[in-house]
């Protein structure tokens, strides 16, 4: 072999290392992450949070049928309402239905906390939504061509910053976790 085409071989090989390992290869026990505004798709599951409010009460409609009953819920002292308005899509060209659940949001410091709903008392019968416009849930599975509004409450001290969104989405028998990113960067 002549000198140049070992060098012409040793320079293919360290171009294939330098493009392969500089191509970003997704990991299936890494979440995807986004940020509020952002829409992320995991498999054929799109999912965007498109806004985060802070509150002290939650006005919640019950509609069940031809009624509807407003409970309005206190924080409380020291507390605070981190609320959670989403967007979730199935792809028309899906292979079956897609599922999402609502996680835990975790501030600043590494604490988590669970949804509200799941501690809701007195609750009246029928279907919960949040501030009359989306239903309030933490579990939502749509089948292909299919998108929904949510919303999920977590409760947290007046203190925390939330600033992570964590969720699973299971599709065709695979789960897959997402995270979204809730605080904004701050510009000096």
């Amino acid at each position: 072999m002549k000198k140049w085409e070992v060098a012409a071989i040793v320079i293919f090989f360290a171009l294939f290392v330098i493009f392969f390992f500089s191509v970003k290869q997704p990991q299936p026990w890494e979440p995807e992450i986004s940020k509020v505004g952002e829409t992320v798709w995991i498999d054929e599951v799109g999912i965007r949070v498109d806004s985060v409010s802070v509150d002290e009460r939650l006005l919640i409609d019950f509609r069940d049928g031809n009624r509807t009953i407003v409970k309005e819920y206190e924080a409380g002292a020291g507390w605070k309402f981190v609320i959670l308005d989403m967007f979730i899509y199935v792809s028309k060209d899906a292979n079956g239905s897609g599922a999402f659940w609502g996680g835990r949001i975790e501030d600043e410091n590494g604490m988590t906390y669970h949804a509200y709903v799941y501690f809701l008392e007195d609750c009246p019968g029928g279907t919960p939504y949040l501030l009359l416009h989306h239903q309030y849930k933490g579990y939502i599975n749509l089948s292909p061509d299919e998108g929904e509004y949510i919303s999920i409450v977590y409760k947290m001290p007046v203190n925390a910053v939330p600033e992570k969104f964590h969720y699973w989405v299971v599709y065709n028998s695979h789960s897959r976790d997402g995270e979204v990113i809730l605080k904004s960067e701050r510009k000096e």
